[in-house]
């Protein structure tokens, strides 16, 4: 079920295995950004999710102030709402891959489990598994 569509990024439910869907499409200003990851956050809530997959293939680059933002803000918020295991699917540009890395980093509670993935069909499979 699609949530959210716009052109840098969907937002949906994936019913089988119980998690957001974050899948990016391209490059997205800060308003964009924030406004993608805040409709993530809100689906989230809406279906009481434990699973999370971002799939940043295509994702954006973020500014040094989004990602401040991500880790510091949204990430906090999103794991008080119940999200556990949050599987990321490797951006294939590395100024993207750097960009993540600096958000990912400063994510450090131990209420979320984090896995990396060269593609959504091994993300899927793990989150499925995720207990």
């Amino acid at each position: 079920m699609i949530y959210f569509d716009e052109r840098w990024i969907t937002i949906s439910w994936d019913e089988e295995i119980q998690a957001v869907v974050a899948e990016w499409k391209g490059f997205a200003e800060s308003k964009d950004f924030r406004a993608g990851l805040e409709a993530g956050l809100s689906l989230a809530r809406k279906k009481m999710a434990t699973r999370w997959l971002a799939d940043t293939r295509r994702g954006p680059p973020s500014s040094q102030e989004d990602q401040q933002w991500t880790s510091q803000v949204w990430f906090p918020r999103v794991i008080a709402q119940g999200v556990r295991w949050m599987a990321l699917v490797v951006p294939e540009s590395a100024i993207t891959r750097m960009s993540l890395k600096g958000i990912m980093t400063k994510v450090t509670s131990k209420d979320l489990t984090q896995a990396y993935f060269p593609d959504a069909e091994a993300a899927r499979a793990w989150l499925a598994s995720a207990r």
